[in-house]
């Protein structure tokens, strides 16, 4: 028996965490807005009972704020608190991308150098660029193996999408094309050393976005 047949509302749930997180990432749940469960719910469009938790599990990653007797607020985006995500976040990449370069199964290897060539050719489209980010995460992520490191990064990493949606105005994406297909290539030839550094250097364009913006806090 699947995990799906076994536990319908678990599948549930997973699926409205991934609604609701997409809809804060690209700013259609904006920073400072208020909303209530209600309004959740029938935004995933699924019931309330699988809802409930990853709203809550949305709650305990900062992307909102339990407002008493309000709601929910959207979390704002802050220059500070991307410069310490971002902090937290490089040591936990760098662990993740070296066991995928010594892990990783020739499929995934493959799936790998297609998903850099795609990167490639993303050329100034933000939201085609994080769609390939999120598949090169999760793709990271099967072929390191460590359930608890996938879990403690999946907080930063959608932060660190919704900055970079946020000020999608002023993004020049040249830089993170480059380190992103850079790293994609490296851990499908199997050099982690080489996706270590390629991973900081994927940290280091969001730290200079975050560090060159005055307009936030």
């Amino acid at each position: 028996m699947n995990a799906t047949a076994e536990n319908p509302t678990s599948s549930l749930a997973q699926q409205a965490y991934e609604i609701l997180e997409e809809k804060l990432v690209t700013l259609q749940l904006p920073p400072g807005a208020l909303v209530s469960e209600g309004e959740l719910i029938e935004m995933s469009g699924i019931g309330r009972t699988p809802v409930r938790e990853p709203i809550q599990r949305l709650a305990n990653q900062e992307l909102f704020q339990v407002m008493p007797r309000k709601g929910l607020m959207v979390s704002p985006v802050s220059r500070t608190t991307m410069l310490h995500i971002l902090e937290t976040r490089k040591p936990l990449e760098r662990l993740m991308v070296h066991r995928a370069a010594l892990n990783a199964r020739d499929e995934q290897r493959s799936s790998l150098s297609a998903i850099a060539r795609d990167i490639a050719l993303v050329h100034d489209k933000l939201d085609e660029f994080l769609r390939l980010d999120l598949a090169l995460d999760k793709l990271v992520d099967e072929c390191a193996g460590n359930p608890y490191a996938t879990a403690a990064l999946a907080p930063f990493r959608s932060h660190s999408r919704r900055f970079w949606y946020f000020n999608r105005h002023q993004v020049k994406l040249s830089d993170a094309i480059s380190t992103h297909a850079s790293l994609a290539r490296l851990i499908a030839r199997r050099d982690a050393n080489g996706a270590e550094k390629a991973s900081d250097s994927s940290i280091a364009v969001l730290e200079r976005l975050a560090a060159g913006i005055d307009r936030i806090s």
